[in-house]
Parts: C-alpha cells; structure tokens; sequence
C-alpha cells in the first residue's frame, strides 16, 4: 500500500511547493535595519568647524583654523511598534510577552529604520589657532564664543596665535 501512495503523488508539484516555501521564508527573513557605526570615533561632517571659523574670522582678528574632538558619532532614534500582552490567572500576572519592530521605510537601495530624531555628536573639545598674536583679551572673548556653543570647560578650549 504504501509503494502504491507514493507512486501516486505528483513529485514535480512537491518540489515546486517546497520551492515556493523556501523562497517565501527567504523573503521574510528581516534585512539590515541599519549600518552598525564604525569602530573608531571619526570626525562627523565639517559643518561645525566651518560655521566656527566664519564666525571668528568675521571679527577682525586675522585668518583662523578650528578642529574639534567628539566624545561620540551621535545617536539616531528610530521608530518601533511596540506589543505587551500581559497574561492574568486569578488576578495574578502570569506572564508578560513583549514585542518591539522597527518601522522600516523602503528607499532606493533597500530598506532602513524610519529616524524620528538624530542626535549630534558631542563636541569634547575645541583647538583654535589664528594667524597673528592674540591678546588676553581677545582669547578670552574667543573662549566666550566657543562656551556659548558648546557649554565645553576651560581645560577643553585651546586658542594658539603666532609669537
């Protein structure tokens, strides 16, 4: 009996269904959300240090070159779909399933988490140099300007001017 069933089913079907399953629990396996941030602290973009050196060269006090160090890379926070079941015996929580998936959103070359808010680096400190002599005074103002920004202490903001 058993020799008969199996000569009966159409195996052509079968390797196509099976197929078929594979190629659809390879699809829902999850893609990449997003790129895991490099090992070493690099420098983000230059927009900072640009927008410093404008600012301090529109003073009067010569040509000035700025570099800032970060702590970190920032941060991005992107937006899940949170699930809590919560399971009751006898008003007594019997067990607690959570859930949490990141929104994905399509784009051109694939998909990646939908950013709900981007977190710059943070500035740990500040070299500054210009192209003359700088008095005390006009340190001290630069050093004003860049606690204004960056809120940074005193030990972290260097300001050289030629001797």
């Amino acid at each position: 009996m058993n020799s008969e069933f199996f000569k009966k089913i159409p195996w052509p079907l079968v390797g196509i269904g099976l197929l078929g399953v594979i190629l659809l629990i390879w699809g829902s396996l999850p893609k990449e959300v997003a790129k895991s941030p490099p090992s070493t602290v690099e420098r983000p973009e230059k927009g900072q240090e640009e927008k410093l050196t404008e600012l301090l060269s529109g003073i009067g006090l010569g040509q000035f070159k700025v570099m800032l160090t970060y702590n970190d890379n920032g941060r991005l926070y992107v937006a899940a779909d949170e699930k809590v079941e919560t399971e009751y015996d006898k008003g007594q929580v019997k067990s607690v399933k959570e859930d949490r998936q990141v929104v994905r959103m399509r784009e051109n070359n694939g998909e990646s988490g939908f950013i709900i808010h981007k977190k710059e680096p943070e500035v740990s400190g500040v070299v500054i140099t210009c192209s003359r002599k700088l008095t005390s005074s006009q340190k001290l103002m630069i050093i004003e300007a860049v606690r204004a920004l960056w809120d940074l202490p005193l030990g972290r903001i260097v300001i050289l001017g030629k001797e």
